[in-house]
């Protein structure tokens, strides 16, 4: 069944990005990959699959649909979930052999219930607080916590994480989080407790802060090849989706004619508008009305119009020949033009990660490795 409005998913260029990952933490420390949110809309199943036939060690979910949708497939490897879920659901996690984030005894209590209750060893991972001020543990919760982790025979304790919330822009506050973390957990060795796999760095702090790569690090955006940073370079990481449509409608408007819901755009000229099947029912933000615009024969063809929930107009007096059913793109590059997450982000007055992880499900992702769709 064609579409006319696709993702495609270079796992190539996946790939790509884990090397460079590897290249900057070097060969001892293992990777947990972020597949969480569909993997930054990028597509669960098949990026999960890529990012651990490549060699990662773990992936990391956030919620328990995410899951069992990855052992439904096959998928027997490592799964962190990285965040809390609901007591109820600890059952079903320990169940799926998912690894599971400790922020207090209730938690705790729960996993080892789950335990029992399955005749299995659950295994966890410690959440330390450090200035998230989120999910995790503060140092003084989390003692009782660690004496019995180190104890309890109904668990492996796996590993103890924390949190970095502006590794992107202030290193310096990300510096001190990274000693509080270093001095807790060396504390808790000089107790004589044996501290498990430790694990901080994010995406930013993997790119920018070495010291704290510890044991294992957590990439996710830019493994997609997002920017996780103001000051990344842009061509450290290669873009890993691209997002196309079609010209759906052409039709020439004289001036003083209106286009769209709120008559926020009145034409000041002869406009020929392109209708372009794509709204903020794919995920498009609604807010970027007049303001973006898109790719359409290697030119801008900017937004006009309020974005409805399927359709986008777009102003195409000023490229020659356009056609129904040319391409437009909303990511990636065109010619010599080039459209990013970044780019969405900056209209929108929102973050990168946004503009992907609410790309719908509607919108088929059609992987490709090599230039060969991918299976």
């Amino acid at each position: 069944m064609p579409h006319t409005n696709v993702l495609t998913i270079d796992l190539a260029a996946l790939r790509s990005n884990l090397d460079v990952v590897r290249r900057l933490v070097g060969p001892k420390r293992a990777i947990l990959a972020c597949v969480k949110a569909n993997a930054y809309g990028h597509g669960l199943v098949d990026c999960a699959r890529t990012l651990l036939k490549a060699g990662v060690n773990a992936v990391g979910v956030a919620r328990l649909d995410e899951a069992m949708t990855l052992r439904d497939v096959g998928v027997r490897e490592r799964i962190v979930l990285l965040g809390p879920e609901s007591l109820g659901a600890t059952s079903d996690l320990v169940a799926l052999n998912v690894e599971i984030l400790v922020d207090s005894i209730p938690r705790l209590e729960a996993v080892l219930d789950a335990a029992r209750r399955w005749e299995r060893r659950a295994v966890v991972h410690l959440a330390l607080d450090t200035g998230m001020g989120r999910f995790e543990a503060t140092p003084e919760e989390a003692w009782p916590l660690v004496e019995r982790l180190a104890r309890e025979k109904g668990l492996r304790w796996e590993g103890v994480m924390t949190h970095f919330p502006v590794a992107d822009t202030d290193p310096g506050w990300t510096r001190e989080q990274w000693a509080r973390f270093d001095r807790a957990t060396s504390e808790w060795a000089s107790r004589g407790i044996a501290v498990p796999t430790r694990h901080a760095a994010n995406s930013a702090a993997i790119i920018s802060l070495p010291e704290a790569h510890a044991d294992m690090v957590r990439p996710g955006l830019m493994l997609y090849g997002m920017l996780p940073a103001p000051d990344t370079p842009r061509d450290l990481v290669r873009p890993v989706l691209r997002w196309q449509t079609q010209v759906a409608a052409l039709h020439a408007h004289a001036p003083g004619d209106s286009i769209g819901y709120g008559r926020t755009f009145v034409a000041a000229r002869p406009t020929i508008v392109a209708t372009l099947p794509v709204g903020y029912g794919d995920g498009l933000p609604w807010c970027v009305a007049n303001v973006g615009w898109m790719l359409i024969r290697g030119r801008r063809a900017p937004i006009i119009g309020r974005i409805s929930m399927d359709q986008t107009t777009v102003d195409v007096t000023d490229i020659p020949a356009v056609e129904i059913g040319d391409e437009a793109v909303l990511v990636g590059r065109q010619g010599g033009e080039v459209l990013t997450p970044e780019n969405w982000a900056r209209w929108a007055g929102t973050i990168n990660y946004e503009i992907t992880t609410q790309l719908m499900p509607r919108i088929p992702r059609v992987p490709v490795d090599g230039g060969q769709r991918g299976e």
